[in-house]
């Protein structure tokens, strides 16, 4: 059960940073949104670890890995992914990904030696053709002839480098870290690289002048980041990089229902179509054995 509310949670919340991040577009650089909000989420966790008493103090060979799933979880891949939005709807960016459930049994295979499952291939590919369908239109807009080439390109691009981070997070050294310490300094780590990037290519940084994007700013941080990863990561350690990948397919439908109420998203028949082949997809993954914890 725990499981289950775990994911869940994580899809619902995911699923509505969609509108959280649409309200810090405008006037502040992208580059410089994700450095505040992994700077907040980051100084949060080491505020509730050090008043719960919770080590912080680690090995080098520790922090290499909380330095790769910083570089590659809080930080390369959502700048790819930013700038991949720039130039796709965001149907097209929903599909690429979703490939993180391919992505991770791959790299599951190759890095982590677990064996891939029929079932949880099947339900990965149905979950990514329901959302082909879903989002029929405008992948039919797709031209090859302008930068949607490019923004394609850069999103894949940053769904490879989330499921390296989430790669790294499976290894045996990882699971062996207490979580929070572990994702308090990854996202310190994460923050570190987004200013960098900040500086080369957005310049000083900036504030914006309206309340709803400190609004934004704060559940980014506290329920998109420091929640929503913690679970994220852990579960993870408890049914395995594959498994809990699925909710890169989840999450779109949940900023769909949303858009049906906020925005006037039209159902067809296409998409009720790829609803169920997700939904079925998601059923083989919750059937599909959890590979065994390393020992």
């Amino acid at each position: 059960m725990r499981v289950v509310l775990a994911f869940a949670a994580c899809v619902l919340i995911w699923g509505s940073t969609w509108y959280g991040i649409e309200w810090q577009l405008g006037y502040v650089a992208k580059e410089w949104s994700l450095t505040y909000r992994f700077g907040l989420a980051s100084a949060l966790l080491f505020a509730w670890c050090y008043y719960k008493k919770l080590p912080l103090s680690f090995s080098k060979s520790a922090h290499l890995y909380m330095l790769g799933t910083g570089f590659f979880l809080f930080s390369a891949n959502y700048n790819m992914m930013y700038l991949g939005t720039i130039h796709l709807t965001s149907g097209l960016v929903a599909v690429a990904f979703s490939l993180l459930s391919f992505l991770n049994i791959v790299n599951g295979k190759l890095f982590l030696k677990t064996d891939v499952q029929f079932s949880t291939f099947a339900a990965a590919m149905l979950g990514v053709f329901g959302l082909v369908l879903i989002f029929k239109p405008e992948i039919q807009s797709f031209d090859l002839g302008d930068m949607t080439t490019y923004g394609l390109a850069a999103c894949v691009f940053g769904t490879l480098l989330a499921s390296f981070g989430n790669t790294i997070v499976g290894t045996k050294k990882v699971k062996s870290l207490p979580l929070l310490p572990f994702n308090a300094w990854g996202m310190a780590y994460g923050t570190a690289f987004n200013l960098l990037a900040a500086l080369i290519t957005a310049g000083a940084p900036t504030l914006d002048p309206r309340p709803e994007y400190y609004g934004a700013l704060l559940y980014l941080s506290v329920m998109g980041t420091v929640v929503a990863f913690s679970l994220y990561l852990w579960l993870i350690d408890e049914i395995g990089v594959a498994k809990a990948a699925y909710m890169s397919v989840m999450m779109p439908l949940v900023a769909l229902f949303i858009s049906t109420f906020l925005e006037g998203f039209t159902w067809t028949l296409y998409a009720a179509a790829g609803l169920s082949l997700v939904v079925l997809g998601n059923i083989l993954m919750i059937k599909s054995k959890t590979p065994a914890k390393p020992e």
